[in-house]
C-alpha cells in the first residue's frame, strides 16, 4: 500500500473517533475525493483493524461508523516535524506576550514525548536539536505590555461560563473607572484586548488587557447574544480602534509592485492592477489613527485617494524612506 493511502486510512480512523456523529460513506467520498466504491473499501479496511466500531443509523437512515476513544489513543500519528512545529508555536506565543499559552504548549509537548518509546524519543531529541538550532524568527523589538497574573485564565473562564465581571480600568487620561461587563472574546496582537458588552449602554467594546487594574468574577450569569460574531466585529476596524467604518482607497507606486504582492492590508480588501502599473487597494474599515501609523511607513510610494482626512494626515508627514516595510 502506498504511503499516502495509509495516511488517508489513519486520517479516516481519526475522523471516526473525533466526529461525535460518526462518519458516513458520503463523508469519505467528499473528504478524500474518491468514488463510492473506494470509500466503501476504505471503510472496510479501517473496520478490519479496529474491532470495537459502533455502526449508527441516523434519522435519515444513513449509516455512520464511530471508533471508541480507547482503541485509537495509542495510534495517533505524529512525527518529529509535528513536535518541531509545536515548539516553534510555543516560541511564537511567548514572543507575542502570551507566556501562559506558551507554557501550556510546552506542557503538551512534554506529554506527547512521554508516550514515545526510548528509541523513538532518542531520535526525536536529536532531530529537534537540529531543527531548533536552525529555525527561528525575528523577535519584535520595543517594550511589551505587562498583564495581571492569571488574567487569561479568568477571562477564558468567564467567556466559557457566561459570567459577568467587575473591572477597574485605567483610561488614556489615567482615570480609573469601574465597569460591569459581559466578556465575549479576546483579540490577540501587540496588545491583547478583551471584547465585551458593556452592561451600562449595551454596546460591544474593546478593553486593553494591560489597562485592567482589577478583575472580579461575579456570581451573575448573562445570556450570550447569538448573533454576535467576533470575526465580523473585528473586521470593522483597521487594527483595534473602534470607529465607524469608512471607504479607504490607496494607490501604490508601480516601482514596488512586487512588494505589494507580499502584503494583505485588510481581510476584505479589493486589489486592482491599474493599466499604468500602479496598484490600488480598496477596503472599508474604521481606525484612522492606526491607518496613519501604518501607511506613514510607505512614504512617497503611496497616494491616498480616500478618505480626505487620511490623505491630509499622510501627505503632511510624507517622507521618502530608504527602506520600506
Amino acid at each position: 500500500m502506498r504511503y499516502e493511502k495509509l495516511e488517508h486510512l489513519m486520517d479516516l480512523a481519526l475522523d471516526m473517533q473525533l466526529n461525535r456523529r460518526g462518519v458516513s460513506i458520503k463523508d469519505i467520498e467528499n473528504k478524500f475525493s474518491v468514488s463510492r466504491r473506494t470509500a466503501i473499501r476504505m471503510k472496510d479496511l479501517v473496520l478490519n483493524v479496529f474491532l470495537d466500531i459502533e455502526e449508527i443509523t441516523d434519522d435519515t437512515r444513513i449509516k455512520r461508523w464511530k471508533i471508541h476513544e480507547t482503541q485509537f489513543s495509542k495510534l495517533l500519528p505524529y512525527n518529529n516535524d509535528d513536535i518541531a512545529d509545536l515548539t516553534l508555536a510555543a516560541k511564537t506565543l511567548k514572543n507575542n506576550n502570551l507566556d501562559k499559552q506558551s507554557e501550556s504548549m510546552l506542557s503538551l509537548i512534554k506529554k506527547l514525548k512521554s508516550t514515545l518509546r526510548k528509541q523513538f524519543l532518542l531520535k526525536l531529541e536529536t532531530d529537534l536539536e537540529v531543527l531548533n538550532e536552525n529555525e527561528d524568527f525575528i523577535f519584535k523589538s520595543g517594550p511589551k505590555p505587562i498583564y495581571q497574573k492569571d488574567i487569561f485564565n479568568k477571562v477564558r473562564f468567564c467567556i466559557k461560563s457566561c459570567k459577568k465581571v467587575n473591572i477597574k480600568y485605567q483610561n488614556n487620561k489615567n482615570e480609573i473607572k469601574s465597569y460591569t461587563l459581559e466578556p465575549y472574546g479576546i483579540l490577540y496582537g501587540h496588545r491583547h484586548y478583551l471584547v465585551v458588552k458593556d452592561t451600562n449602554d449595551k454596546k460591544f467594546k474593546y478593553f486593553s488587557l494591560p489597562k485592567i487594574k482589577s478583575f472580579e468574577v461575579t456570581s451573575f450569569y448573562f445570556e450570550r447574544d447569538e448573533y454576535f460574531s467576533l470575526k465580523k466585529f473585528r473586521q470593522k476596524s483597521f487594527g483595534i480602534y473602534e470607529e465607524k467604518p469608512f471607504n479607504v482607497e490607496i494607490k501604490f507606486d508601480r516601482s514596488i509592485q512586487n512588494l505589494i504582492d507580499e502584503f494583505q492590508f485588510h481581510e476584505n480588501q479589493l486589489k486592482i492592477q491599474n493599466p499604468d502599473g500602479t496598484t490600488t487597494i480598496k477596503f472599508q474599515a474604521g481606525g484612522l489613527i492606526e491607518m496613519v501609523w501604518y501607511f506613514f511607513m510607505w512614504g512617497e510610494k503611496i497616494e491616498v485617494i480616500k478618505p480626505k482626512k487620511l490623505k491630509k494626515l499622510i501627505d503632511k508627514f510624507k517622507f521618502n524612506w530608504d527602506i520600506l516595510p
